[in-house]
C-alpha cells in the first residue's frame, strides 16, 4: 500500500509502515521494490519456517545485494567486452584510413 503526502511515501513491509522521502517520479518505482521485499520476505519464512521478521529481512538483503554485486560485475564484464570491440573497430578504421592515404 502507498500513501503520499508532502514529505514523501508511506510504505507496509512485513505488517509495520515505513516513511521514504522521494520525488513523485520515484514513488511508483519505490512501491514496486516494497512489494517485491514484501514477497520475498514472506516467500523466505513460508521456505525456510522463520517466524523472525528481522531475520527475514536480513537474508532477503543479502539475496538483494548478492543479485546486485552478479548485475553489476556482468554489466561490468560487458563495458570491458564493448570497449574491446570499440577499440577493434577504431583500429580497423585507421588501418583502412592509411591504406586508403597511401593508395593515392
Amino acid at each position: 500500500m502507498i500513501v503520499e503526502d508532502s514529505k514523501g511515501i508511506s510504505i507496509e513491509i512485513m505488517g509495520k509502515q515505513h516513511q521514504f522521502n522521494c520525488s513523485a517520479e520515484q514513488a511508483e518505482d519505490l512501491n514496486q521494490a516494497a512489494n517485491n521485499l514484501a514477497v520475498m520476505c514472506e516467500d523466505i519464512k513460508k521456505k525456510h519456517s522463520m517466524a523472525n521478521n528481522e531475520r527475514a529481512l536480513l537474508v532477503a538483503s543479502i539475496n538483494l545485494s548478492y543479485s546486485l554485486l552478479i548485475a553489476n560485475d556482468k554489466l561490468e564484464r560487458n563495458q570491458h567486452g564493448q570497449d574491446a570491440l570499440i577499440s577493434t573497430l577504431k583500429s580497423a578504421l585507421y588501418q583502412s584510413d592509411q591504406l586508403s592515404i597511401n593508395d593515392q
